[in-house]
């Protein structure tokens, strides 16, 4: 249940838009006053600008650390190292989504849409998070609290514009946009409605001959000899540019201006006991599970016998270290409030009430975050530059000698490999081989980026494609006959069994003439396996719930059979739930259609500005720290 209650990555995919553009800089926030000056250093520059509006370094590295604390959750990032954040394109990823936020501001923008002041503070003071028995908790907690989540008032009422503007520029662009009467009902048929076929399956393998002549095959041979070409091979010369952050000296400046960018983490330990909702009691549960604890009850005794959190039932509620961002926010919140042996009143998710208790309380070392990142950072700038130096070198001399022995690096062999090899201890992707099928013989790559590290490769030796001589290949020949023969068979015979279907529509009749055996599906539903054998067929599922009853398909290729099936039964709609649900559904697709339009008119504006050169990234800037 932990997990549940944790974030997930699947929110991650509506971030991109549903965070807009700060619009009207000139306000005052409601709580705060704009802080005044400029700030100097690598924390203000400009990753990129959106339509004449910079976005920072800490804005970025903001966001960047927000989907890396989300992926956190999932994957091992810390032992992963840099290739796994270049695989999972987290940097990437909070550079579209700045990029989306301001390009949404912009639109919003160019329609006068904005938030006032007014908005901004009606909205906090009636979130739930800051009332108390109906009432606003008032100016002071509400900042303490925000302050227990190491998150600035300033940032927190921003964002609250933003999604206030956001909602009424989604209002204004998908007005009138709805879903209509028959997509609702089709929606329901295919979430509810069952369907039984009855189909035969022709299997390749099956059909394909067991024995062949040697005639056939040579035949066969010299019609696709060039399918039978060895393929070229390469071998490189490499120099590794490896990291050295240890050997990075910094400045007690550059340390300083680095530490306002990491705002002192604390982690907290907690226990909690969860009384989910499908208990309608669960509030009274709570309150008097509250006031055992009061009087002295043990909390993990409580825990193990009342909690519906599996995942920390055994530990007695105990939900370990955790930082800002792991849990959902009205959890976070209070146990970010709590010191060590504090309980929480009732507090209430998603998932239920939660009593929360937090024992212990540890903070992470912001200088020491800021030397490392500084390190890697520096380390990696050395590297690439280093690397970019040898790659020019390499191109205007003999090779990587000079440079390798100029700078005591060591030179290294590939062994010979294709275009689509993995090339063994490299660790590289395959768009390190197109460089190199690129380029000729003497011919040196670009600086390559490893994921943190970097190499240059000079091209050693080619060796040429060629044709196979028959005896070489001759057993794939073999497989590759037989298998073109068993496809050829099988698709002949499903299309001459729906040839036949059309001049006696009679399944059973025509598939026992043609031998073939009949299988029929229990009722499965669209978003079910069609059965066992067949698994999820979309290419069944896409047509069997658009047809008529005894109607037959077009013989179709499915999990490497051809297959012809036909619509034997349809369940009955239950006309009475379809009333029940029919307000709830098309308010529900009615929303995810806008939500979709929404996207995509995000995305033209973006484009747009592209286009028009209205978009400006600092790469380099960006993958310095990116790492």
């Amino acid at each position: 249940m932990l997990d549940l209650f944790r974030r997930r990555k699947g929110s991650l995919k509506w971030v991109l838009w549903l965070v807009i553009l700060v619009l009207g800089a000139g306000m005052l926030l409601f709580f705060v006053q704009s802080p005044g000056g400029t700030g100097l250093g690598l924390s203000n520059q400009n990753v990129a600008i959106v339509a004449g509006n910079s976005i920072t370094v800490n804005q970025y590295r903001r966001i960047y650390n927000q989907i890396y604390d989300n992926y956190r959750q999932m994957y091992p990032l810390d032992q992963g190292g840099a290739e796994i954040l270049k695989l999972l394109g987290i940097a990437d990823q909070a550079l579209d989504q700045l990029v989306s936020e301001y390009a949404i501001g912009y639109g919003a923008q160019s329609m006068g849409i904005q938030a006032t002041r007014e908005e901004v503070a009606e909205y906090i003071t009636t979130l739930p998070s800051f009332q108390e028995d109906g009432r606003f908790i008032g100016t002071e907690r509400y900042l303490q609290i925000l302050q227990a989540n190491n998150l600035p008032a300033s940032e927190y009422e921003d964002g609250v514009r933003r999604e206030i503007v956001q909602t009424k520029l989604l209002r204004v662009v998908t007005d009138g946009i709805r879903a209509t009467p028959e997509e609702v009902r089709q929606e329901f048929l295919d979430r509810n409605q069952g369907i039984k076929i009855r189909y035969v399956a022709i299997d390749p393998k099956e059909v394909a001959p067991e024995t062949v002549n040697q005639e056939d095959l040579k035949t066969y041979f010299e019609e696709q000899k060039e399918n039978y070409r060895t393929p070229e091979q390469r071998k490189v010369k490499y120099i590794i540019f490896a990291l050295e952050p240890e050997k990075v000296e910094l400045t007690e400046e550059q340390i300083q201006e680095r530490i306002t960018a990491f705002p002192e983490k604390q982690e907290v330990r907690a226990s909690h006991i969860l009384l989910t909702l499908d208990d309608e009691n669960a509030r009274q549960k709570g309150e008097a599970l509250l006031e055992q604890l009061r009087a002295g009850a043990d909390f993990a005794e409580l825990a193990k016998e009342h909690t519906k959190d599996e995942a920390s039932v055994a530990s007695g509620g105990d939900v370990g270290f955790f930082g800002r961002g792991a849990m959902v926010p009205e959890f976070e919140a209070a146990a970010f409030s709590l010191e060590p042996g504090e309980l929480s009143d009732l507090v209430e998710t998603q998932y239920g009430f939660h009593i929360i208790k937090v024992t212990d309380v540890r903070r992470v070392d912001s200088r020491a975050l800021a030397e490392a990142e500084l390190r890697q950072e520096e380390s990696e700038i050395l590297a690439r530059s280093l690397a970019e130096k040898v790659a020019h070198q390499a191109r205007d001399s003999a090779g990587l000698e000079t440079a390798a022995e100029r700078y005591s690096l060591e030179i290294q062999e590939t062994p010979f490999f294709t275009l689509g090899d993995v090339i063994p201890d490299l660790g590289v992707r395959n768009d390190f081989n197109q460089q190199v099928f690129a380029l000729s013989p003497g011919q040196a790559t670009e600086a390559y980026d490893r994921g943190g590290t970097y190499l240059v490769a000079q091209l050693l030796e080619v060796q040429e494609t060629e044709l196979s001589e028959f005896e070489a290949v001759q057993d794939q020949v073999s497989k590759d006959f037989k298998a073109s023969r068993g496809e050829e068979t099988a698709r002949e015979r499903a299309f001459a069994f729906t040839q036949a279907l059309e001049e006696e529509p009679d399944f059973e009749r025509v598939a026992g003439r043609e031998k073939l055996t009949i299988t029929t599906t229990d009722f499965f539903k669209r978003n079910t396996a069609v059965d066992n054998d067949l698994g999820s067929a979309a290419e069944i599922l896409n047509r069997a719930f658009r047809m008529e009853e005894n109607e037959s398909s077009p013989a179709l290729s499915v999990s490497g059979k051809y297959v012809v099936f036909q619509v034997t039964e349809k369940s009955e709609v239950d006309e009475e739930q379809f009333e029940k649900e029919r307000d709830g559904l098309t308010l529900q697709m009615t929303d995810e259609k806008r939500s979709r339009f929404f996207v995509s008119w995000v995305q033209n504006v973006v484009d747009r500005l592209y286009e028009e050169n209205e978009i400006e990234i600092n790469r380099l800037l960006v993958d310095s720290i990116a790492g």
